[in-house]
């Protein structure tokens, strides 16, 4: 309503014109009113009947607007039944990136073309497991038992009914990610002036494989653990949005996995040259005649100690020729080298390719305080005899001294333990150092650094799977359903990158998106009212520049809800704003139709 309060202002009484709503502040609390528009003077006004006019004009848009609503709360209600349950409504969001993705047309393509006759929909379990793995990553049992939890999503299908699905998800599991890579280059565009590859393992909380044809396999994780475990190949383009993956055998060796992987999503997706960066992991001779015969290119860290290492000693500690910062703290050496390859045929070629050998002081006082520390644990367990338990297969090795010369068994002799000083010397005159080698002739310094620092990126996608949407420890064991697992992992993966890709620097962590869009949950009281809860539960920290410009957290705290902060940037990317506390069912279902991203 318009209110219009006497003011005694300069020795003149004027009238201060408002518009209010009552309410009441609590049950049985006497009313209050509340102030929705403040005007200013009806005196000061240059035409009072004009001005009074806009504020009629607003005081009924804002009643025609904010009908008052009528809930109805029985005294008798009980908490377990179907008005006071909560269900999750930020999940419209994500299914907005799922649209424009066209993954449902692809399934249902795939439903008709192999005549699916079930009575449940594939289409409906696959959006529900890949937006659940998102807001509440959990087993495929404990996701089914929240499948009730999501506003107006359909989800009228058992338990059983999803592991079927798994079966018809390993069908189309390459054909997915064609389709997801050409509406990627469709909607956002792919950006393969690098492609960017790594190899990452998940585990099986499971003694032993189940036979040879299963996927899962003892090998060396990641993680150190001694579980069977399978490996997943990832490749990422240069906005962060992952290309394709691939899976493996366990006990499979990280460089074995890229010439299969590379030459499937080449063929499959009709690429041309592609220059790969990845880690020294997958640094080997064949992967670079593959790579070089195939007509592509490579970045490559390459290590240098060992062997390998070796023929860069003299130019790593010759002091001439290198390039420095002003402050000392970087510097780095360019040339040209030579080495030895292989053609199609086999045949040995001579190819040309460059070498950066760079040092930084950051990553040398880094590599000095670990090697310090290791030194430490060396010390106390040759003092203590600690971890003289063997493990492992070292449990049923022996030792034995023998005379190099006669082979003789040495007896009464003692194994002396001591802490390796000389290698510790050794180690540290490689403290900052790192090579890249690249087939690229025309790249600098400069751009080598840029091309090889983006795989970053890459390993942290392999965080956010493992940590963010729990892709392990994997609890399906058949190797159709752990293919199907995965897929469900990569596509819930795609979702959050293009999400992150679309906000730009606002960009928020996995994390934090699920957890915004976890609180986004509401009820469906009777008379059709829906009352939405505060989206928010976690105060932020006050934001402050540092000396280099950037924005930082401090430890102080703020007068605002870094939840509710991050709802509204998701809500700004995807171009609604929607903060009523009630609202009319049809007036809700309207708003989350019209959620879209562009």
């Amino acid at each position: 309503m318009i209110k219009k309060d006497k003011v005694k202002r300069k020795g003149s009484i004027k009238t201060w014109v408002s518009v209010v709503e009552g309410y009441r502040p609590a049950p049985g609390a006497p009313p209050k009113q509340r102030t929705i528009k403040s005007f200013g003077y009806l005196e000061d006004q240059e035409d009072p009947e004009a001005f009074m006019a806009k504020v009629k004009e607003f005081n009924a848009n804002y009643r025609a607007e904010n009908v008052p609503l009528r809930i109805e709360a029985a005294g008798t209600a009980r908490m377990y039944c179907e008005e006071n349950r909560r269900q999750n409504y930020g999940y419209k969001f994500l299914e907005a990136v799922y649209k424009l993705l066209e993954i449902d047309s692809l399934i249902k393509s795939y439903e008709k073309s192999h005549r699916f006759r079930g009575e449940y929909s594939p289409s409906d379990i696959f959006k529900f497991l890949v937006l659940a793995r998102i807001l509440h990553p959990d087993s495929k049992r404990a996701s089914c038992q929240m499948k009730d939890g999501f506003y107006g999503m359909r989800t009228d299908f058992t338990l059983p009914d999803v592991y079927r699905s798994l079966d018809h998800f390993a069908d189309f599991e390459v054909e997915l990610q064609r389709h997801l890579n050409e509406r990627v280059k469709e909607t956002i565009g792919r950006d393969l002036s690098y492609a960017f590859y790594d190899v990452t393992n998940y585990f099986f909380e499971i003694d032993f494989p189940d036979g040879e044809d299963d996927l899962r396999k003892k090998g060396v994780s990641k993680e150190h653990r001694v579980d069977p475990i399978v490996a997943m190949g990832l490749f990422m383009d240069s906005n962060g949005l992952p290309v394709s993956m691939s899976i493996f055998p366990g006990n499979t060796s990280d460089s074995l996995t890229l010439q299969p992987t590379m030459k499937d999503v080449k063929e499959s997706y009709g690429l041309g040259r592609l220059v790969v960066v990845a880690d020294k992991g997958l640094n080997s001779s064949k992967n670079i005649d593959a790579i070089v015969n195939n007509g592509d290119g490579f970045v490559f860290s390459q290590i240098l100690k060992g062997k390998k290492g070796q023929r860069y000693n003299e130019k790593l500690f010759d002091k001439s020729g290198w390039i420095s910062n002003e402050g000392g703290t970087y510097r780095y050496k360019l040339f040209r080298e030579e080495y030895e390859g292989k053609d199609k045929d086999g045949k040995k070629e001579i190819r040309t390719r460059k070498v950066l050998l760079y040092w930084s002081k950051a990553e040398a006082d880094m590599a000095r305080r670990k090697r310090e520390e290791k030194l430490k644990k060396a010390e106390r367990s040759v003092n203590n005899n600690a971890y003289g338990i063997k493990k492992g297969i070292d449990e049923y090795t022996k030792e034995k001294i023998i005379d190099k010369e006669t082979g003789e068994v040495l007896e009464n002799t003692k194994k002396l333990r001591s802490v390796d000083l000389e290698k510790a010397e050794k180690d540290a005159m490689y403290d900052g150092y790192f090579c890249i080698i690249t087939s690229e002739l025309d790249y600098d310094e400069r751009k080598i650094r840029q091309a090889y620092g983006g795989l970053w990126r890459i390993e942290q996608s392999f965080r956010i799977m493992k940590t963010d949407l729990y892709a392990r420890p994997v609890f399906v064991r058949k190797n159709e359903h752990i293919r199907a697992h995965f897929l469900i992992c990569f596509v819930a993966l795609l979702l959050i990158r293009i999400i992150q890709y679309k906000m730009g620097e606002k960009a928020l962590s996995a994390e934090r998106i699920a957890r915004a869009l976890g609180a986004a949950t509401c009820q469906l009281l009777k008379g059709g009212i829906i009352h939405l809860d505060d989206v928010g539960g976690a105060i932020a920290f006050q934001k402050v520049r540092n000396k280099k410009g950037e924005i930082v957290e401090t430890l102080a705290y703020s007068d605002e809800d870094e939840i509710a902060l991050d709802y509204k940037e998701i809500q700004d990317l995807f171009g609604t704003d929607f903060y009523n506390i009630y609202s009319r069912q049809e007036v809700f279902n309207k708003f989350l139709k019209n959620i879209t991203v562009a």
